[in-house]
């Protein structure tokens, strides 16, 4: 069972240690180098603040493939196309070939096999409390769901 590490969902309870901060320099970094590597752009698209994650589309053959990054914990994951405000996310995608750009800087990248893994094979011992009723609320059906997500 893949254990969900405390931090998750982006929230946490007030008056307890603040949780750990993912390095957005270092993914923005690997954002621009991987941007190099296939002769593309990056567009900014920081998301809204209620976001578990910040997120950035790199263009590469004239198609837009969203990066998403964990503001609390070190995770990428990949959506075909890019984000748009108060649209669900768009599906999510297999890592490319230049996601060894995040690796590099410290950052785990996530599969479409983890991320689609349902909330029933998930062991969320570790959230803290103010998660798991966050989680209660708004019912993720994936780790996707649950990292990746714009609950306010």
């Amino acid at each position: 069972m893949l254990r969900v590490a405390k931090g998750a969902t982006g929230f946490w309870t007030s008056g307890r240690r603040p949780l750990p901060e993912t390095d957005l320099s270092a993914f923005r970094s690997a954002c621009f180098a991987a941007a190099r590597r296939v002769h593309g752009q990056v567009a900014d698209e920081t998301g809204p603040a209620a976001a578990s994650f910040r997120s950035v589309g790199i263009t590469e053959d004239g198609r837009v493939r969203g990066v998403l990054c964990h503001v609390r914990l070190p995770y990428v994951a990949f959506v075909s196309g890019s984000l748009r405000p108060g649209e669900p996310l768009p599906s999510f995608g297999d890592p490319p070939g230049w996601a060894n750009r995040f690796t590099a800087v410290g950052l785990r990248v996530l599969g479409t096999t983890e991320l689609l893994t349902p909330l029933g094979e998930l062991d969320l011992s570790e959230l803290a409390p103010a998660e798991l009723t966050q989680v209660r609320y708004w019912r993720p059906e994936s780790l996707g769901e649950l990292l990746f997500n714009r609950w306010d």
